[in-house]
């Protein structure tokens, strides 16, 4: 499976470099080209790492030579007759500090990865590992009397009478999988006279309505759904549209080299027709924050300035009171019909996307840099 001899085993590589930045990802590569959705992006960072003059890998955790304590990992290689830049694997000293680029919840949870990754441990800090989920998120946040008024009533789904009680409070109300993603399995409580109707949402799409009675009723529907998985029920905001669509405001914050916390991104995602959640790679669109300055109903400045009461405040207290040492997540708020700032969903590993049309090429720049900058901030402190 490598694409070259095995290297000294000195310490050094071929390049006479040691890497001070690993990237830890599933790598697929082909004549020397990155493959799949995330190849591109992992090309980006290698890229990031040369252009700070810092010597990067990204890594396969399945390529750790544990009795060695060495890994084979992809360094920048030439380009291509096409122009590409290539990638060749290297034997490698494990870098001090790594930054989790693993996108696959499962992978994450095997046994395989997390003995691989309590062995880097020992030797590398490593950076934005695992993922949270929507219960851990809330509670971490409720700690903030300053977040806390921006938090949407939210409890765990423990049986008929915890859905009970938001049916009674609530006109809309969404049960969520606390481990879910892209809007996948979200199902949206809405009263219809003396009933409710219930839509869930899959990869196929928004499903037919279901109508019920009462919270037993629905529960009864959904039980098989709620039992396999734990879930949160969440008060449904009645979010501010645009063009008739729902959106959510995305923020991308990132930490600087010196472990500062500051915004990278920040736009709309508008959901698409008929949908009622806005994840861009359901059919969501991505737009401008100045697309809301001809909207009536809404200040724009007010808003600006309640994303900057809160854009801080949510990675900071995340941060202390997971106990995890982050260096990005993506943040959505949503934004009532009445202007009013409420926190969505944060994650801790936010899609990044290695090119734009209607966006700054200088912020998809920033968004790979940051964490390469981050990293080697941290570097130059292990080695103080």
């Amino acid at each position: 499976m490598m694409s070259e001899p095995l290297l000294s085993l000195c310490g050094m590589t071929r390049h006479g470099r040691v890497p001070q930045v690993g990237i830890m990802a599933r790598p697929r590569v082909v004549n020397g080209i990155f493959q799949g959705k995330q190849g591109p992006l992992l090309l980006r960072y290698l890229e990031a790492a040369e252009r700070e003059h810092a010597f990067a890998c990204v890594f396969d955790p399945t390529a750790i030579q544990a009795q060695r304590k060495r890994l084979f990992g992809y360094v920048l290689a030439k380009r291509n007759e096409a122009g590409e830049r290539e990638v060749e694997l290297a034997d490698l000293v494990i870098p001090s500090v790594i930054y989790d680029q693993i996108i696959s919840r499962r992978y994450d949870c095997s046994k395989a990865f997390i003995e691989a990754r309590d062995y880097l441990k020992q030797f590398a800090v490593i950076f934005n590992g695992g993922y949270f989920d929507k219960w851990e998120v809330h509670t971490w946040l409720s700690v903030s009397s300053h977040i806390r008024p921006y938090l949407p009533h939210t409890a765990r789904v423990t049986g008929v009478d915890s859905l009970r009680a938001f049916l009674q409070t609530h006109e809309t109300v969404f049960i969520k999988p606390i481990h879910g993603s892209l809007g996948l399995g979200i199902i949206r409580l809405q009263r219809v006279g003396d009933g409710w109707n219930a839509i869930l949402r899959t990869r196929q799409g928004i499903g037919r309505a279901i109508e019920g009675r009462n919270a037993r009723v629905l529960y009864q529907h959904f039980k098989t759904r709620l039992l396999r998985n734990p879930h949160i029920v969440q008060e449904g905001i009645e979010l501010a549209q645009f063009d008739g669509r729902p959106f959510d405001i995305r923020l991308l914050m990132q930490k600087n080299r010196e472990g500062q916390w500051k915004r990278t991104k920040l736009y709309l995602r508008v959901a698409a027709e008929g949908d009622f959640t806005s994840n861009l790679t359901t059919g969501g669109q991505a737009l401008p924050l100045s697309a809301l300055e001809e909207d009536p109903r809404l200040s724009l400045q007010a808003l600006k300035r309640s994303i900057r009461q809160v854009e801080t405040l949510i990675p900071t207290c995340i941060e202390e009171q997971s106990n995890r040492t982050l260096g990005e997540m993506g943040i959505d708020l949503g934004v009532s019909e009445m202007g009013d700032l409420y926190v969505i969903e944060v994650n801790s590993k936010p899609w990044k996307t290695p090119m734009t049309i209607s966006g700054s090429e200088q912020l998809v720049d920033l968004s790979f840099l940051r964490p390469i900058r981050f990293a080697l901030g941290l570097t130059s402190a292990r080695q103080r």
